[in-house]
């Protein structure tokens, strides 16, 4: 396994054997920057505590990376360092992408799972993601709220 994010936080591979595509991203994400959620209801009212953060980046198409947390009484994650590319690559025009993006699912008893694509992730820089579960009552199966994360305009 990989210890790359914080507090020893195994960093799970999921693929047979892990190769290139893993050292493929951790040379282009040489960095980090950090992650921390807070998971509430009631529109922001209350928080919920025991809440099921799972963040994933998928490599390719057997590969993803992935990192499970619980929310704390407060809602809170605790913060998860996650891969990025160095900050220096956005000191100088047509360097391309300077952050990492990554996909989250939240999860809790009695919610509606909402999952939150391309969630940017930056250099040194600490992002706090407020998500908001919205109450299961008689959701059909398998219903989940979506979030698209708009691409940083940089």
């Amino acid at each position: 396994m990989y210890p790359y994010f914080q507090k020893n936080i195994p960093l799970q591979a999921a693929e047979r054997s892990l190769s290139d595509p893993i050292r493929t991203f951790l040379s282009q994400n040489p960095a980090f920057g950090t992650l921390l959620f807070q998971v509430t209801g009631g529109q922001g009212a209350f928080p919920i505590p025991n809440a099921k953060v799972h963040i994933s980046k998928k490599l390719n198409d057997r590969l993803s990376l992935s990192i499970t947390v619980l929310t704390d009484e407060s809602g809170k994650t605790e913060p998860i360092s996650l891969p990025a590319p160095d900050r220096r690559l956005s000191q100088s025009p047509n360097n391309g992408i300077v952050y990492a993006v990554y996909q989250a699912e939240i999860t809790a008893d009695g919610y509606i799972p909402t999952e939150i694509r391309d969630l940017p992730v930056f250099d040194g820089v600490t992002t706090i993601q407020p998500v908001s579960l919205t109450p299961d009552f008689g959701q059909p199966p398998n219903a989940t709220d979506e979030i698209d994360d708009k691409e940083p305009d940089l």
